[in-house]
C-alpha cells in the first residue's frame, strides 16, 4: 500500500470501534454524561499509554516478533504461558462472537436482497470463508478491505449523529449517577471498547518497526474512537430521557430496546437502518483487526512459514476452532465474553507494564522511552488489578451488570 500509516490508523480505529459501541449508552445510562465523559477520556489515556509501552519494548526486538516470543524473552516461560492463554482466550472468544453475529446478519441480508432462503449456518460459513480468506492473504489485503469498510462505517456514524443531534436536551445530559455501583460496573464496558492491543504486533510488523510513525498510528488510531464515543454518548444520552433508560435497564431490553427508543425519539426509520448498517460494518472491521492479531500470534507460536502452505495452516488453526464453537456451542463463547475484561486487562495493562519494566532493566539508556517512569508503570499495573476485581465482582453479582 502507498500509505501504510493511514491504513494502520484505520486498523486500530476499526478494531476499536466495534459493535460493542452500541451497548455503551446502556452502560452509561445510570452513570450520567459527565461521569461517562471522564471515564472515556481516562480509559483512553490509559490504553493509549500502554500501547506506547508495547512500542517501547518492540524497539529492541525484530519488528515481526510475536507477543508470545516477546513475553518469553522478558518474562520467561510462565509469562509466555499467561500471555498466550489470555490472548487466545480473548481473541478466540471475540472471533467466534463476530463470526456468529456477522454470519447471521449476512444470511438475513442476502435473503432479503435476493429473495432466497439462506440459513444462519450458511451465512456463518460464507462469512468465515470470505473474511478469513482476506486475513490469510495478509495484512496488506486486510488494510485494503478495512479502509473501505471503515470509511463506510464512519459515514453511517455521521448519519446517526446528524439525525440525533437536533433532539438533544440539556436536561438529559445533567442527570447524575443513579447509584455508585453503576459507575464501577460501566468501567469494564468502556475499557474493552478501547481494546486493540492484540493487533499491536501485526501493525508493528506491517510498519517495519518505525517508532516515530507507530507513535502517531497508536495515538491517532485510538483518539478517533474517543471522539466518536463522546459524540455517540452525547447524542444518545442527550436525546433519550432518563426514565426511558431506566426502563430499558430494568427490563434488560438490550440493543433492540435502545433501537426502539431512538426510533421513537427521531420518529424516523432511517435511524434504525443507519444503526443496523453501522453494526454490520462494525462487526466486519472488528473481526478483521482481532483475527489478524490472532493469526499473527499463532503463526509466531507455531513457527509457520510466511508462504501459501504456512498461511493456510495458520488460517486453519485460527478460524476452525471459533467456527466450530459458533456453529455447535455458541453459548460457550457468549459466557466467555463475560470475562473479556479480565483477559484484556492482562494483555493491555499488566503485560505492557511488566514488559516495559523488564525492558528498561535490560536497556537502561537506549532508545525511545514513554514518560512516567516507575510510578506510572506501578499505576498501570494497579489499574489492571482493579479492573479484574471489578469484572469478577460483576460476574459474582456483587456489582450490577450493565450494557
Amino acid at each position: 500500500m502507498k500509505n501504510r500509516t493511514l491504513g494502520s490508523v484505520f486498523i486500530v480505529a476499526g478494531t476499536t470501534i466495534g459493535a460493542g459501541m452500541l451497548a455503551m449508552p446502556l452502560a452509561a445510562a445510570g452513570v450520567g454524561f459527565a461521569t461517562t465523559f471522564v471515564l472515556l477520556f481516562t480509559l483512553w489515556a490509559v490504553m493509549c499509554y500502554t500501547a506506547l509501552l508495547l512500542l517501547e519494548v518492540y524497539q529492541h526486538v525484530p519488528a515481526d516478533t510475536g507477543l508470545g516470543s516477546l513475553a518469553r524473552r522478558y518474562l520467561g516461560k510462565y509469562g509466555q504461558w499467561v500471555t498466550g492463554f489470555s490472548l487466545m482466550f480473548l481473541m478466540y472468544a471475540l472471533t467466534a462472537a463476530y463470526i456468529s453475529g456477522a454470519g447471521e446478519l449476512l444470511a438475513a441480508s442476502i435473503s432479503a436482497w435476493l429473495n432466497i432462503s439462506l440459513s444462519p449456518t450458511t451465512g456463518v460459513l460464507l462469512f468465515t470463508l470470505v473474511a478469513g480468506g482476506v486475513v490469510c492473504a495478509g495484512t496488506s489485503l486486510v488494510d485494503l478491505f478495512n479502509r473501505f469498510l471503515f470509511s463506510a462505517k464512519l459515514l453511517f456514524l455521521v448519519v446517526m449523529l446528524a439525525l440525533l443531534m437536533p433532539h438533544i436536551h440539556k436536561a438529559n445530559l445533567l442527570t447524575m449517577p443513579l447509584e455508585k455501583g453503576l459507575a464501577l460496573s460501566a468501567i469494564p464496558v468502556i475499557f474493552t471498547s478501547f481494546g486493540f492491543h492484540g493487533s499491536v504486533p501485526s501493525i508493528v510488523s506491517y510498519m517495519g518497526g518505525d517508532i516515530r510513525k507507530l507513535r502517531g498510528v497508536f495515538i491517532t488510531g485510538s483518539a478517533i474512537p474517543l471522539v466518536a464515543y463522546i459524540f455517540w454518548q452525547l447524542a444518545t444520552l442527550g436525546s433519550i430521557d432518563s426514565p426511558t433508560f431506566i426502563g430499558l435497564l430494568a427490563s434488560q431490553a438490550g440493543l433492540n430496546g435502545l433501537l426502539q427508543a431512538l426510533r421513537e425519539v427521531v420518529a424516523s426509520p432511517h435511524v434504525e437502518l443507519a444503526v443496523h448498517l453501522f453494526a454490520d460494518l462494525a462487526l466486519a472491521t472488528s473481526f478483521l483487526g482481532v483475527s489478524l492479531g490472532l493469526f499473527d500470534y499463532l503463526a509466531d507460536l507455531f513457527q509457520r512459514r510466511n508462504n501459501v502452505v504456512g498461511r493456510l495452516q495458520t488460517g486453519a488453526i485460527t478460524f476452525l476452532p471459533p467456527l466450530a464453537f459458533a456453529l455447535f456451542y455458541p453459548r460457550g463463547f457468549v459466557m466467555a465474553l463475560g470475562y473479556a475484561g479480565v483477559a484484556l486487562s492482562v494483555l493491555a495493562l499488566l503485560l505492557p507494564s511488566m514488559l516495559a519494566w523488564q525492558s528498561r532493566k535490560h536497556h537502561p539508556q537506549s532508545g525511545y522511552r514513554v514518560p512516567g517512569g516507575k510510578p506510572a508503570l506501578c499505576l498501570i499495573f494497579a489499574c489492571g488489578i482493579a479492573i479484574i476485581v471489578i469484572q469478577f465482582s460483576i460476574v459474582a453479582g456483587l456489582l450490577p451488570e450493565v450494557g
